[in-house]
């Protein structure tokens, strides 16, 4: 098959991204890192993930055009105020929307890099805010409640009818390629899998050209359009398995029933991928598996991510500088002795600047 450079068209996929993410709030946010970090420690952390992967997503030339939707927990204003204030610090532009999903519009001011109202609707390179669906009876704490994952998969659902409800306000990419896939992240996985997100988001599409475009050439993928091609092809979900028994990432197509797919889905088990899996299929949804990602939520799970970081950095620092192949292991301090993880380097991925830094902060890491 011929090589050719993507132009700006080609490079564009379109589609929605939505990503769910807790207020990174101290004696809340990933309270299982307290032992190792304390609470604050964990909270900067959580902040330091999730600031990672709104500016990788930002940033990626083949998702410019994506809608981009930030779904927040608590959702009250002082949650919306929190999530503003870190999309602010990141220089990001955000768009606030009413909650309720038949009522969805933008909200009469659209806030810019330079926290300038702008009259111009719709930035595609903005966020979205979006409340997260509350599950808390009435009369109880709906903070805390938005917090826990019992009700996550009616959140979900929620969260994905509004984003159609977006796509159809602003058609994303170009006439031609209309993607109304709808990607899920969460913010426990910095090391944001670019090529998984692109991929989910093409093989979603239901756009067979859209899909060939983008895997003539180099793209690893490039062998799951072969088999695509020969059948009627309407769209697949995508889902990308985490370390911890769940799912680091989700696509879904159009014809995806937002009533079902999350129905009888095991959150927060062993089983959860699995699950997810089957109320897929079971709606008739055909799935394609990707890569393993790597969760955050368990002190182990710091500990790995600063080696496979570390690795990383050193992979970095010997291909531009002809570094030393054991530099890595002497940026690790503080770690179990017990941990031995072989690591290789994935060029795929985006590097979590500021989870680096906030490691090196806390003292998981030796940056110098």
């Amino acid at each position: 098959m011929e090589i050719r450079t993507k132009s700006a068209t080609d490079a564009c996929v379109g589609g929605a991204i939505v990503v769910f993410a807790k207020c990174p709030i101290a004696g809340a946010s990933k309270t299982r890192l307290a032992p190792l970090l304390g609470e604050e420690g964990a909270a900067t952390l959580a902040k330091a993930m999730l600031s990672d992967i709104l500016v990788s997503l930002s940033k990626h030339p083949q998702l410019r055009s994506t809608l981009k939707v930030l779904v927040y927990a608590p959702n009250t204003k002082s949650g919306e105020s929190q999530m503003a204030s870190i999309l602010q610090s990141l220089h990001l532009p955000y768009h606030k929307m009413d909650v309720d999903p038949s009522n969805a519009r933008q909200s009469d001011h659209t806030i810019n890099h330079n926290n300038e109202e702008r009259a111009d609707s719709f930035d595609a390179n903005g966020w979205v805010l979006l409340p997260m669906k509350s599950s808390a009876p009435i009369g109880s704490n709906a903070s805390k409640s938005d917090l826990t994952s019992s009700s996550l998969g009616e959140k979900l659902e929620d969260a994905l009818e509004r984003t159609r409800i977006l796509i159809e306000m602003k058609k994303t990419c170009n006439n031609s390629n209309k993607n109304e896939a709808v990607l899920f992240l969460g913010m426990d996985s910095p090391e944001l899998p670019m090529e998984e997100i692109v991929y989910g988001l093409q093989i979603s599409s239901g756009n067979r050209r859209l899909l060939q475009r983008s895997n003539e050439g180099t793209n690893e993928n490039a062998a799951n359009y072969q088999d695509n091609a020969r059948e009627t092809f309407t769209g697949k979900a995508h889902l990308c398995p985490a370390n911890d028994g769940g799912y680091g990432l989700l696509s879904v197509p159009k014809h995806a029933p937002s009533s079902t797919i999350f129905s009888c889905v095991r959150w927060s088990h062993s089983l959860t991928a699995v699950s997810q899996l089957k109320a897929l299929t079971d709606a008739k949804v055909d799935v394609s598996i990707g890569n393993l990602m790597h969760d955050v939520d368990e002190p182990a799970d710091v500990q790995e991510l600063a080696i496979r970081l570390a690795h990383s950095r050193n992979d970095e620092n010997r291909n531009t500088n002809s570094c030393s192949e054991n530099k890595a292991e002497g940026l690790l301090t503080n770690l179990s002795s017990g941990i031995s993880t072989i690591v290789s380097s994935d060029e795929t991925k985006s590097f979590p600047h500021h989870t680096w830094k906030r490691l090196v902060d806390l003292n998981v890491i030796n940056g110098e």
